[in-house]
């Protein structure tokens, strides 16, 4: 089979491809230039992530530490430094692959108008609720600190994004035969 006859055949596999590889690309690079931007400062959104913490779960003091180069925020609850937020945990590259694959499989404007915020905020307080789990079992000091840090909730995170992309999918398929 000729190379024009695939190209044809996956036009719409290839397409998608091609609109997700582009909008998470350059979303993503924005994001590292717009984080490397703030130097040895921690980004304003992951002190807007540890803010909420603060209101939403009693997450204590934030202050800022460098850790091997890298800007943190210490977040103590019940009196001691429970972690360290980098930028990594703010949620902020779970959310760009979220609008990557939206934006990469076609639906309607306006659907996708209310549709991506709704799931920034959905990944935005899963990734609250992460945090907080993680602030409580670091003041444990338990024992599933890191399990749950690296597997468990990186499985829930992206299992969500997931879904909430199984969702638009539907969604689009169900106004797409509608017109």
């Amino acid at each position: 089979m000729e190379l024009r006859n695939i190209l044809q055949e996956n036009k719409k596999v290839l397409g998608f491809l091609l609109r997700f590889l582009l909008s998470f690309g350059v979303l993503s690079l924005a994001y590292a230039f717009w984080v490397d931007s703030f130097g040895t400062e921690a980004d304003s959104f992951s002190w807007f992530v540890g803010r909420n913490l603060q209101l939403l779960f009693g997450a204590e003091n934030l202050q800022l530490e460098q850790i091997l180069g890298h800007a943190a925020i210490a977040v103590d609850y019940k009196g001691s430094s429970a972690v360290s937020l980098y930028e990594g945990c703010n949620g902020m590259a779970v959310m760009i692959l979220f609008f990557a694959f939206v934006f990469a499989y076609k639906g309607r404007g306006k659907d996708l108008a209310w549709f991506v915020p709704f799931g920034l905020v959905v990944i935005h307080l899963f990734n609250l609720a992460r945090l907080a789990i993680l602030i409580q079992l670091a003041h444990e000091s338990s024992a599933m600190f890191h399990f749950m840090h690296k597997y468990l909730f990186s499985l829930i995170i992206y299992g969500a994004v997931f879904g909430l992309w199984l969702l638009w999918v539907k969604r689009a398929q169900i106004i797409d035969h509608r017109t």
